[in-house]
């Protein structure tokens, strides 16, 4: 990877933060074009996984425009349900659609809440804005009650060759274009690009988790890995 590469691919949280304040205005209409409506299924299959219905208290880290919450929050009812992001445009958009959450400005490094709070942690298409993952994963596991569950779905690379001859040029090309046209703002869809092709694999994502303390962790693979779905217990 070149440095110009290493750059956009994971550049500092304050540049990331300014990337989303940028495109929130039509942050879920070009997602929705970009994956061809492949993300709202990965989301509602990941719900699938997450929710046994006994779920009291729920947190939804980068929530963004408050998508994967809103989703959560429609399959059941919770007496908690909390978004944290770092972009304020994203927040303000996602607290105008879900009155009824709550809705908090801040660093998914260092969470501002106290210890054992929620049954389930949550996140989608975050992990790749994770500076350091330790913290991260530390911070996830602490705000978790004892025996509550986390899973964080993430853009992964497809492990099928055949597939993977469409998706570098869909990577390369048309999602930077296409997300540049969309927007008008070129760096914000050159990350995405970037931070897709040079994430980590699978594997290492499971190694942190273990790391942090997660038991019964695993991995589910969603259109032949373009998207991955990590799960695991406290």
């Amino acid at each position: 990877m070149s440095s110009v590469e290493a750059d956009i691919a994971s550049p500092d949280k304050e540049l990331i933060r300014e990337f989303f304040d940028q495109i929130s205005p039509r942050y879920d209409r070009i997602n929705d074009i970009l994956s061809f409506r492949l993300d709202a299924r990965w989301r509602k299959r990941s719900l699938d996984i997450l929710l046994d219905g006994a779920e009291q208290s729920v947190l939804d880290l980068g929530t963004g425009t408050g998508k994967f919450l809103e989703l959560c929050l429609k399959r059941q009812n919770f007496k908690q349900s909390v978004g944290l992001d770092f972009s304020s445009q994203m927040l303000a958009q996602a607290d105008a659609v879900l009155p009824q959450a709550e809705f908090v400005g801040g660093d998914f490094h260092h969470l501002p809440f106290a210890e054992e709070r929620f049954d389930l942690v949550i996140s989608s298409f975050a992990l790749r804005s994770v500076k350091e993952m330790d913290s991260f994963f530390s911070e996830v596991y602490r705000v978790l009650k004892p025996g509550g569950k986390a899973g964080f779905l993430c853009l992964t690379r497809p492990h099928n060759r055949l597939l993977q001859l469409l998706y570098y040029p869909y990577l390369n090309f048309y999602l930077p274009v296409m997300g540049r046209f969309l927007s008008g703002h070129r760096r914000a869809y050159d990350f995405l690009s970037q931070s897709i092709q040079h994430f980590q694999e699978p594997t290492k994502t499971l190694e942190w988790m273990k790391r942090s303390g997660f038991e019964s962790v695993r991995l589910y693979s969603f259109t032949f890995g373009s998207a991955t779905l990590y799960v695991g217990r406290k």
